[in-house]
């Protein structure tokens, strides 16, 4: 009878041991905090690769999505296979949104390509088009008044359809800082216009020390934030080596990013957060080498993931 007894006892303590170890470690998986989602753009060598090869190496890596070109038939054709790669993983890859740079010079005030763009994107998840616009020329044809008006005949076609609008700062454009795009944002005033902060574009037009102004005046009405790797003194001979000189591969970056980070971290924006690779090659390589470096800067910052992140914004 002693002898069950202490069977017994022996079985009900295996028991509780067993239980209360398996909570501790739900318990511990439950409070272990993830990075903060990051995506890239579909250039930077992604552009060379289908649509299907692009989307496998960026999960492969952790990326969260891509934002993609808008402007023409290719890339249309794009927009329309990287979101149905996306629908087929339940929207576990997302597509922040779709870019689209306009020249005037080029292109005058015709906002056709933005449209079809508009169009392709009605109806998706997390529709978003991010715009940005320049004036070549400098020869007066092209007034504040005027790209006022066209930027606003852009927002006003997206919200008919369902589409976000994010202006995006831009260097050497019309609106190259979050300083100079934030008047128009307030003016239309509308939660589905809003700005992005792109740390490159901040730190080519000598705004650097200007971040922590910059994120809170577009408190409330910050859409998208982007960075990448850069460095401390810029080359300032062209446009090109001004991007050589603040996009690089995180874990290149000679500035020090985490103040930057701290201030997404502070700010009312918990999506996911963007690296831009423009003009970078190698894709499997650097990529690999920013989020190992993104990841870092994550977890030394206390930038983390809310349960919105992993899906489409």
């Amino acid at each position: 009878m002693n002898t069950i007894k202490c069977i017994t006892h022996c079985c009900l303590i295996s028991l509780v041991t067993l239980f209360s170890t398996g909570y501790s470690s739900q318990r511990q998986s439950e409070n272990v905090k993830e990075p903060r989602s990051l995506y890239t753009y579909s250039f930077g060598g992604l552009e060379n690769l289908p649509v299907d090869d692009s989307v496998a190496l960026l999960e492969r890596l952790g990326y969260a999505g891509v934002a993609v070109g808008g402007r023409g038939e290719e890339n249309l054709k794009r927009i329309d296979d990287y979101y149905a790669a996306s629908e087929r993983k339940d929207g576990n890859f997302i597509i922040p949104a779709v870019y689209m740079a306009h020249r005037f010079d080029q292109f005058g005030f015709d906002d056709s390509a933005q449209r079809a763009a508009i169009d392709r994107l009605q109806g998706k998840a997390g529709a978003t088009l991010w715009t940005w616009v320049r004036d070549a020329k400098s020869d007066g044809s092209v007034t504040d008044e005027k790209v006022e008006a066209f930027i606003t005949g852009i927002f006003e076609y997206a919200k008919l359809k369902g589409v976000r609008v994010i202006l995006y700062p831009h260097y050497n454009t019309y609106y190259a800082t979050v300083e100079d795009a934030l008047p128009l944002v307030e003016k239309i005033n509308d939660p589905s216009f809003q700005i992005a902060i792109n740390l490159c574009h901040e730190l080519m037009s000598y705004k650097g020390d200007q971040l922590e102004e910059s994120f809170t005046m577009a408190q409330g009405r910050i859409g998208a934030i982007i960075l990448s790797g850069a460095l401390i003194e810029l080359d300032e001979t062209s446009v090109r080596t001004m991007n050589e000189s603040t996009i690089l591969s995180l874990d290149e970056s000679v500035y020090d990013l985490r103040p930057f980070m701290r201030l997404i971290k502070e700010s009312d924006f918990d999506g996911p957060i963007g690296f831009i690779n423009f003009k970078l090659s190698s894709p499997e390589d650097y990529l690999a080498r920013t989020m190992t470096r993104w990841r870092e800067l994550c977890q030394e910052v206390g930038l983390y993931d809310s349960n919105c992140n992993n899906k489409q914004l």
